[in-house]
């Protein structure tokens, strides 16, 4: 299994099974040595294969991925349904219910089947091969997030193989079209949103993980990100002819209003569960930046590291 995988396997394994084990009681410490190699080995094999889907968005295919994904699940067992909302185009959910005799509401782990574009030529290997090279697998959208979603299956098997006592319902969902136009989130939610189940977590792409050799140091998880503000900007100016230079023209004003959108800087603002995010990070940084982590509403006093941040 690549190291990437791996991480993620463990880190989803540690999730399901947080509120119900302790650290030394975790799933993955009952599995034998050599069952867990055969885990490995299954999903290096089946990332291969994954990555060999030709998904570019555009126009997708997922109905490929999809029924890759479906073919496992029914190998395992494990209930699951495909959604072929559009041509070319389908959702897959699949579902293991808890075991215990009240259960939580459902967990989710959500990955998408389609890639952004590619170019063979600036290639070490072909971009839909699934090669092995030095140790790492290439493939267009290995990184975004055809391994998330791989992780996220191999979960599911050892979650099913292993009889993982759960106290909620884990859900996989698998969708299209999140590189273009979300076409396929929008319509499991409209159509099909009861089988989410009211869920109260959901894993998706973003944070990271810090390995040291094999180890996992840290797990990283994303609580928000940036979201896009939509300005409409209307310049209105003396006209003209186009022979002559008017300063207060409408293209003018236009530019001077761009130059101060440009030239604008955020006000910073530190949300708790950021303070705390820095401050449990402060050991894995340089000395300079460790104390600047413990410490980050009075570091951002500090213009120059006012410009670290807005640059990093």
């Amino acid at each position: 299994m690549s190291k990437s995988v791996r991480a993620m396997v463990c880190s989803l394994l540690i999730g399901m099974s947080a509120s119900a084990w302790s650290q030394s009681a975790l799933p993955t410490a009952t599995i034998p040595a050599e069952r867990l190699e055969q885990y490995s080995d299954l999903a290096v094999k089946w990332e291969q294969e994954y990555l060999q889907i030709d998904t570019t968005n555009p126009p997708g295919n997922e109905t490929r991925s999809a029924a890759f994904f479906k073919k496992i699940f029914d190998q395992e067992g494990i209930e699951n349904r495909v959604f072929d909302y559009a041509p070319g185009r389908a959702d897959l959910w699949a579902r293991i219910p808890h075991t215990s005799a009240q259960a939580k509401r459902p967990i989710i782990l959500l990955n998408h089947m389609d890639v952004v574009t590619s170019d063979a030529s600036h290639w070490k290997v072909p971009p839909f091969s699934g090669k092995v090279v030095d140790g790492s697998i290439y493939g267009r959208g290995a990184q975004d997030m055809k391994s998330d979603g791989l992780a996220q299956l191999v979960t599911m098997i050892m979650l099913k193989r292993e009889k993982v006592a759960l106290d909620r319902d884990v859900i996989f969902l698998a969708v299209s079209d999140e590189e273009a136009n979300g076409t396929g989130t929008d319509w499991f939610i409209t159509n099909q949103k009861q089988l989410l189940g009211n869920a109260e977590f959901l894993i998706n792409e973003g944070g990271e993980n810090l390995l040291s050799g094999t180890q996992v140091k840290y797990i990283g998880v994303d609580v928000g990100e940036k979201s896009p503000f939509w300005l409409h900007v209307v310049a209105h100016g003396r006209p003209g002819h186009g022979s002559r230079p008017i300063p207060d023209s409408a293209p003018n004003r236009l530019a001077q209003a761009l130059n101060r959108i440009i030239a604008y800087r955020t006000p910073f603002k530190v949300l708790p569960v950021v303070e705390e995010f820095l401050h449990d990070m402060a050991p894995y940084q340089t000395p300079a930046r460790a104390a600047q982590y413990r410490n980050i509403r009075q570091s951002l006093q500090d213009k120059r590291f006012q410009d670290d941040v807005e640059k990093d």
